[in-house]
């Protein structure tokens, strides 16, 4: 497993995304707005860290925020007929959080490290072959293929994020898969909660 370190602005939010999957955003807070305005002028990214507590004041929330966090890249702004700016966002790395402080603007800043997950090919596994075959049917289907989500069929991981990203999980079941390391945990997991959702 390889880690790289660096430093990201820290988006808390009472959702999350996972990597390969998209979230629209609005975007209205001015330290957010210029955290965006920075993020697009570098080409660089942010992290989205799940929240443990709604409605809360999101400048006490660096106490209250999962270390286990997802950066991601704009890949789609425009400005919404409300007059806010939105974004579409892909995730693309799970990462840990560090250490976490604020700037003047209040805007949250974590020293993160981006972390390269192992991976394997459970595709042919008896025990997964639903999962595979679920992915596939609902990934063709017309709406979700406009997406153009990043699913790689030969990875487990990448398959538990797209699935869990595309059936009606709680945040708090997708960051339980995020938080995961080995994928057949991610997978299991995915299993279960598909049982309860009658799957």
């Amino acid at each position: 497993m390889t880690n790289q370190e660096t430093v990201s602005p820290l988006f808390p939010l009472t959702i999350n995304v996972l990597p390969g999957a998209l979230l629209p955003l609005q975007i209205f807070e001015p330290r957010y707005i210029d955290m965006v305005k920075s993020s697009l002028s570098k080409s660089e990214g942010f992290c989205i860290v799940l929240s443990m507590q709604e409605n809360t004041p999101e400048e006490s929330q660096s106490g209250l925020l999962r270390n286990i966090a997802t950066y991601v890249e704009i890949i789609d702004f425009n400005q919404l007929d409300n007059g806010l700016l939105g974004i579409t966002v892909q995730g693309k790395q799970k990462v840990v959080i560090e250490d976490t402080w604020e700037q003047d603007d209040q805007l949250l800043i974590g020293k993160i490290k981006k972390i390269k997950e192992e991976d394997s090919d459970l595709s042919i596994d008896s025990k997964y072959v639903d999962l595979w075959d679920m992915v596939k049917e609902i990934t063709n289907h017309p709406e979700i293929k406009k997406l153009n989500l990043d699913l790689d069929l030969n990875s487990s991981i990448s398959v538990s994020y797209i699935l869990a990203s595309v059936l009606p999980l709680r945040p708090v079941e997708k960051q339980t898969i995020l938080e995961f390391e080995d994928p057949r945990d991610k997978l299991d997991y995915l299993k279960e909660i598909i049982k309860k959702l009658g799957g």
